[in-house]
């Protein structure tokens, strides 16, 4: 850990096969200013475990709350199992050590082409129910975008013209997020989203987040 780093901000990864959001934190903070934390498990997005010779994975962006973790579980796990729920719940505490010591925390992930960008949360698409408000500018790539909690934040990219969301914290559904944890305890959260491979995308868009969020 660089004792030198900031404790206001965390940098945070939770899915091991989006390496080009990696890539850009350690590109943009080549003097280790901020705190980084990343899971790293066997490659991939979701998280494995045995448990009485049954083999359990959870999406470790879907272990925050309870909802969540029974949700991920149930995706390819055969049986319901509360030792698994324990073990994912364990998982989650200590991710949430970090994020308990941090003023602002922000996510990092990558996305594919035609599978989720900002157009998922535009009314009648599959995230209009945890959308309070949306900003898309045309001449961005709609795979890249931040997505946030906080009105300030929205309210400062937005007049930037960078493509942003505000998530509806009051009525948002509950799928265990990280964002919907802290959505629903005010915690400062952004989430740095760019399609895979989009390094400089994402590099400028997390160096316009903390002009606003740790300005100079």
């Amino acid at each position: 850990e660089n004792i030198n780093a900031t404790n206001k901000i965390l940098f945070i990864n939770v899915h091991e096969n989006e390496m080009t959001s990696v890539d850009a934190i350690r590109a943009y903070d080549v003097n280790d200013q901020y705190h980084f934390v990343y899971l790293k498990h066997n490659g991939s997005r979701r998280i494995g475990f045995n448990h009485c010779d049954e083999i359990y994975t959870v999406d470790p962006n879907r272990i925050f709350t309870h909802v969540g973790i029974v949700s991920t579980l149930a995706q390819d796990s055969i049986f319901h199992n509360h030792r698994a729920e324990k073990l994912s719940k364990h998982l989650a505490k200590e991710i949430l050590k970090y994020v308990h010591e941090a003023s602002w925390i922000i996510s990092l992930h990558n996305n594919t082409p035609d599978n989720y960008s900002i157009m998922s949360y535009l009314p009648d698409s599959s995230e209009a129910l945890n959308t309070k408000e949306v900003y898309i500018n045309a001449k961005m790539d709609p795979d890249d975008f931040i997505y946030t909690t906080d009105l300030s934040l929205f309210s400062k990219l937005k007049y930037l013209q960078i493509n942003v969301i505000l998530q509806d914290n009051e009525n948002c559904v509950d799928d265990g997020s990280l964002s919907i944890y802290c959505g629903k305890r005010n915690i400062p959260y952004a989430n740095v989203e760019a399609e895979d491979g989009h390094l400089t995308e994402q590099i400028f868009l997390i160096s316009e987040l903390i002009k606003h969020v740790h300005p100079q």
